[in-house]
């Protein structure tokens, strides 16, 4: 059963109609120069380094974009968090407004809060699917990337099992998993003051990140523009919907020694597979590649030459990647959520 604390908001981007077409004293820097307003990036400090929320203010339409993630900006991490979007939303523009970034009026504090005149354009959905024992993910996504392109599915990949999309640059939405892990230690990890970081980091370890991107066309079909239309139910059927385009077959083995493909060079990636997976590298590859890649597996304790044992369990992909999979984090690296800062202002 997909429960509330399996799913979380990641990133929103929401657009804003203001009322007052030169915003406040704060909105402007006191340099502008003379003629039409200009376009304005706004950066939104939170808590913890390098978690901005970022705005958008375009004088000339009479909006404000605010977009990023919540979760990072007020707790220092998104590996889980809550999944209550209006809410996530409203924190926002309330960060917006209390960092003095942008000085919203009175009538436009009561609009946002009401949800009036508010735009969903972006929607990021994710939920954390457990990693099968003794496997690394790396060995895991490049089975998923296989299969997914053996059934016709528009797949795209990046490095060499850290992240692995379905329909990547559709203006509608697009479904990714990835090794949230190695994204951590890959863009400085986490805070270093963050409480419970070395349990947040080992749970992130364990898990294989799975996220559904949905943007505004794609929401405008489902009539779900606003925040308060997504509800947990709503997270929840669009999560079914992408998770059953998936149609998996083929199974992931835990591995030989456990490794880890990333640490095998590139150019030989591949024959790895294909001499774990029992095919004859001697009518795939050439005599004179074939024994310098002989040489290669030697020294780092593999021999090619050999069938590789049958020993190891495998698990099917259909197993891993499907909603029932999806954990939830232990109790103790949630903190204690009524000490939250208050965000009037």
């Amino acid at each position: 059963m997909l429960t509330e604390k399996m799913i979380f908001v990641d990133t929103t981007a929401t657009q804003f109609n203001l009322t007052d077409s030169m915003g406040s004293e704060t909105s402007q820097p006191s340099d502008a120069r003379s003629g039409p307003p200009r376009a304005r990036r706004i950066s939104v400090p939170g808590k913890f380094p390098d978690k901005d929320l970022h705005a958008l203010h375009l004088p000339s339409k009479n909006i404000l974009i605010v977009e990023g993630s919540v979760n990072n900006h007020e707790k220092g991490h998104n590996v889980f968090g809550p999944c209550n979007v209006p809410e996530q939303v409203l924190s926002a523009f309330k960060a917006t407004h209390c960092k003095r970034r942008y000085d919203f009026s009175e009538q436009e504090k009561r609009r946002i809060e009401e949800n009036e005149g508010m735009t969903l354009k972006r929607l990021d959905v994710g939920v954390n699917l457990a990693l099968p024992p003794d496997t690394p993910i790396s060995r895991v996504l490049v089975e998923l990337a296989y299969k997914m392109i053996e059934a016709g599915i528009d797949t795209s990949t990046y490095g060499y099992g850290e992240t692995v999309y379905r329909n990547q640059h559709s203006q509608s939405s697009s479904h990714k998993f990835y090794d949230k892990a190695k994204q951590l230690y890959d863009t400085r990890g986490l805070p270093s003051n963050l409480p419970n970081r070395d349990g947040i980091m080992e749970f992130a370890k364990t898990v294989i990140r799975s996220e559904i991107v949905l943007r505004y066309p794609k929401m405008k079909v489902l009539e779900m523009t606003k925040p308060r239309d997504w509800t947990l139910a709503k997270l929840k059927a669009e999560l079914v919907s992408a998770f059953d385009k998936l149609h998996l077959s083929g199974r992931v083995r835990a591995g030989l020694s456990a490794l880890d493909l990333r640490d095998v060079k590139h150019m030989y990636r591949t024959t790895y597979r294909c001499w774990e997976h029992g095919d004859d590298l001697r009518v795939l590859l050439e005599p004179k590649a074939l024994k310098r890649q002989i040489a290669y597996f030697e020294s780092i304790g593999f021999d090619i030459t050999t069938p590789p044992p049958v020993s190891g369990d495998e698990t099917p992909l259909g197993d891993i990647f499907t909603l029932s999979n999806a954990v939830e984090p232990p109790p103790e690296l949630w903190g204690d959520d009524d000490d939250a800062e208050a965000v009037e202002c």
